[in-house]
Order: structure tokens, then sequence, then C-alpha cells
């Protein structure tokens, strides 16, 4: 029984030496496995490679892992790259840092250096460097792609975030706040949401700072604006003040503007209302962008007479608030009350006065008819 065990274990060595003669030259610091594997290398060091014709063509690369069948078959000097999957880094020959895991994974790619590709086919026909593929297809377009050289990373298809059957290609689920982003620096458009940007890109949604305008920490909705640079024109502005500007029509059930004395301080009625509203001008004009007819009045008008009402800009009067000028509208209203209760009064009096004259004459007359018919009988 020893000696058939003896025997057995010479046989299994002898096995394996003949396996290993196959598998390729032997140097320093190597790792072959499998016919074929490493067949051709000179050079290179720290190889492991495991697998039919793996590392088949290579001569002086270093530091690779190949394992499948003609995982990096051609590869000649390429060097710290990781292939698992069968013919994963087929064609590879001098690229280098790659890693391509799955079958035919990174198949295509023969120079190219810091890739990654992850899954069936992954990568299958990309050639250059520095890409993140993971897909189980040899699709162009994968379902994460990155690019490592420029910081990005792009979802082909919809992210959820609590959710794992998201609809939107961001759908985000949470009980508490879903959203939070945070900007080290104001240096730029927090947030910037374009359209048809294939074609003329237009910038209609803006948070924070952006190129064309006057002002930061603003939220602006545009219309037509093209990319960073602006142009077009704007919907909506919050500016940094709390105001908020529209350039056309604002229509709603009702608004109820804050009025309530405990956010205000200084408070004292309104003087000279009526000579005041006397200074203004009611127009009829047409707005510029639509051409529609409409009434109110002219701000920079209306700043020279009561700038409290008046909406400003870095230079110019941009718009008035006519719900301010309703106070002063109320007073005018009340004085011009008083000056009409005091004509009426001094109506009242005057008529009086004539009444009670317009007696004396009627009794002075009745007198002189009856002076008249003495006269007459004498």
């Amino acid at each position: 029984m020893k000696t058939k065990s003896i025997m057995f274990l010479v046989v299994l060595m002898f096995s394996a030496y003949a396996v290993n003669a196959q598998a390729g030259h032997e140097t320093d610091e190597n790792t072959w496995y499998g016919l074929n594997a490493g067949n051709l290398t000179m050079t290179g060091t720290n190889n492991t490679f495991i697998g039919y014709a793996s590392g088949n063509q290579n001569t002086s690369g270093s530091s690779n892992a190949f394992l499948g069948a003609y995982a990096g078959n051609i590869n000649t000097t390429g060097h710290d790259n990781a292939f698992l999957g069968y013919e994963a880094g087929s064609f590879n020959t001098t690229g280098y840092s790659n890693t391509f895991i799955g079958g035919y994974a990174g198949f295509s790619n023969d120079t190219g250096n810091g890739n990654v590709f992850i899954g069936y086919y992954a990568g299958y026909n990309e050639t250059t460097s520095n890409k993140l593929y993971i897909d189980n297809s040899d699709t162009a377009t994968p379902l994460i792609y990155g690019e490592f050289d420029n910081n990005i990373v792009a979802v082909n298809g919809n992210l959820g975030i609590g959710t794992k059957v998201p609809v939107r290609p961001l759908h985000v689920v949470g009980d508490q706040a879903v959203f939070r982003m945070d900007r080290p620096s104001n240096t730029a458009a927090f947030m910037l949401v374009r359209t048809d940007v294939s074609g003329n890109p237009m910038k209609t949604f803006v948070v924070g700072t952006n190129a064309s305008a006057s002002n930061t920490g603003e939220f602006v909705i545009n219309d037509l604006g093209t990319a960073v640079s602006g142009g077009g024109s704007r919907r909506m502005t919050i500016a940094t003040d709390g105001s908020v500007n529209f350039p056309g029509a604002v229509t709603g059930a009702s608004f109820t503007p804050t009025s309530s004395a405990a956010f205000k301080a200084n408070i004292r009625t309104y003087e000279n209302a009526l000579e005041t509203v006397k200074k203004l001008r009611g127009v009829r004009f047409d707005w510029k962008d639509n051409g529609k007819p409409s009434v109110g009045l002219i701000a920079e008008e209306v700043d020279k007479v009561i700038p409290e009402v008046v909406a400003h800009n870095d230079k110019d009067a941009t718009g008035v608030n006519y719900d301010s000028l309703v106070g002063v509208l109320v007073e005018a209203v009340k004085e011009q009350q008083g000056l009409i209760q005091a004509q009426k009064e001094t109506v009242a009096q005057q008529q009086k006065t004539i009444s009670a004259l317009s007696e004396k004459v009627t009794e002075l007359e009745r007198m002189l008819i009856m002076s008249n018919a003495v006269s007459k009988a004498d």
C-alpha cells in the first residue's frame, strides 16, 4: 500500500511538470497554468496567466493577471493589467493599467490604458483610454459609463434612490428631506437646467450665480437663453433681497401681501396723498415682448413721486408695486372726501343764507305791494 502511494505521487509530480512545461517558458516570479499560457514570455516578471493561451504572446509585459482562456492572448508589453474571463482583453498588446472582468470584456482594446470594463462583452468595441463600462453587452451606451480623466460618470437608465422601481432618470424616495446640494464656493451657478442641448442650448432654470446675472444667489427661470453665457428673456427672478420679478402678467385666484403691524416700524399716516396722486400719470401702452395692450404707470415717472413703491435693478427703475399704491390712494380718497364734505357744508350754509334772503325779499315785495295799494287809495 505504501509503495502504491509513492508511485502515485511520482506520477502526479511528472504530470504536473508536463502541464507546466506546456504552460510557457519559466522565468522568475511568474505563474502560468494552461496550455500555451505565457508561452512567449522572456523578460516579463510578476505575471499570473491561468487558462488556455492566456498571455500567450506576452514577451516583456510585467505585473499582469490574466485568468481565462485567451485572456490577454496577444498582450506583448502591456503591464499592470487584470483580465478575468474568456477572451477578456484578448487583443490588448501594449495597453496598461486596465481591468477587464467578464467574458469578452475589453476584447478590442489594444493600446488603451486606465480602463475598467465590468460585465459580459463590456467595452467590447472601446479602444481608447480612461473609460468605465459596466454592462452585460457590447453597447456603446452601457448602464454605467465613466471617464476617469474627465471625472465623468453617466447612468444610461433610471436611477433610484430609496426605490427599486425608478420611473425617471433620477427618482428619489425618502421620509426625510430627499435632496440636498452643498457648494463650497459661490463662483458658479448652483444649479443649471438646459433644453435642446444638441441644437441651440437654452438656459431655462438657474439657481445661484450665472454669467448673465447682475446679482449673486438668484433663482432664475429663463426663456430661450443660450448656454451659460446667457441671453434670451428672463421669465422669473427671485432676487437676493427676496423680491420676485416677472416681466409678464401674473395671474391667480388671490394674492395676500404681508401687511401686519408686527412686521412694521415707524408707522405714520401718508400726508398730502391727493397732491401726490395728482402728479401721477395713467397711461395706455403695448408690451414689447408680446404686443398685448395694457394700462398702468411708468416706473421712472412714479420713482420721481413715490420712490417707495418702485423696484430697481442696479441702474434703473424697473417696476411698480401697485399693492403699495393702495395706501396712497386710500388717503387720497379720504382727503378728497374731506374736501367734498367741506364743500357740502359750505353749499348747505350758502343754501340757508339764500333761503333766508329769499324770504326777506318775499317779505319786502309783500310790503311794497301793500304800500303801493295804500298810496292809490289816498
